[in-house]
């Protein structure tokens, strides 16, 4: 992130409205994540907590545009830096991931080295 491209304090970093994840599966259509809504100011921590099972992980891959396939389909929109992210090509979206956003999996011991 450039520095013309950091928000001001009072503006979004990140913003989510009304994003759902649904799954089809053999037994019909699987709703994984429905209608979350919400938005990251500069400087504000938020947690995702839940159940196993409960969606997160889907929320957050999402999110970062990692459930791919022809069984997935989204909706809502996802706002980073005032890009929206949903839109963008994949090429774009390769350029933000690591760089911009990341995503530590469910692991985090055998992914986090705290030497480095």
């Amino acid at each position: 992130m450039t520095e013309s491209e950091t928000p001001s304090r009072g503006q979004a970093l990140l913003e989510v409205e009304d994003l759902s994840t649904h799954f089809t599966i053999d037994a019909g259509r699987l709703r994984a994540v429905d209608q979350v809504s919400f938005s990251l100011k500069p400087g504000q921590t938020m947690g995702i907590v839940g159940e196993s099972g409960s969606g997160k992980t889907v929320l957050s891959r999402t999110i970062m545009r990692l459930n791919l396939g022809s069984n997935v389909q989204t909706s809502g929109s996802v706002r980073f830096l005032d890009k929206e992210l949903l839109d963008l090509p994949m090429d774009e979206m390769t350029k933000i991931w690591g760089q911009d956003m990341a995503m530590v999996f469910q692991d985090p011991m055998t992914s986090l080295n705290p030497v480095v």
